[in-house]
């Protein structure tokens, strides 16, 4: 079975209060929902502490998602199903992803 990695990268707006409302729906909807799909490993969440992104400002949050399928297309019909609500906290101007396929290293 294919291994992928989903990373999301994302932050909140920046009104007072917005990072709180962000990371609660994170951590209370949106992973939730994630673990629900079948083919999806493991969501985990991680607080950017330092990062180079020549021309770019570093993202505040990074999502990382597992996922093991041999039809990535039905999993992410799925996720585009399923996924659709986002909160007005959540900063979509500068949320970024990258899919990427396991070619090697540690099963």
């Amino acid at each position: 079975m294919a291994k992928y990695l989903l990373l999301a990268l994302n932050g909140p707006t920046s009104a007072e209060g917005d990072e709180q409302a962000y990371n609660s729906w994170y951590d209370e909807t949106h992973l939730p929902g994630f673990k629900s799909i079948e083919g999806i490993r493991s969501a985990r969440r991680y607080k950017v502490m330092r990062g180079k992104l020549p021309g770019l400002e570093a993202w505040p949050y990074l999502a990382v998602y597992e996922i093991e399928t041999d039809n990535l297309a039905a999993v992410s019909a799925r996720l585009a199903q399923e996924l659709q609500s986002f909160p007005p906290t959540l900063d979509r101007a500068r949320s970024a992803h990258l899919m990427a396929i396991q070619i090697g290293g540690d099963d």
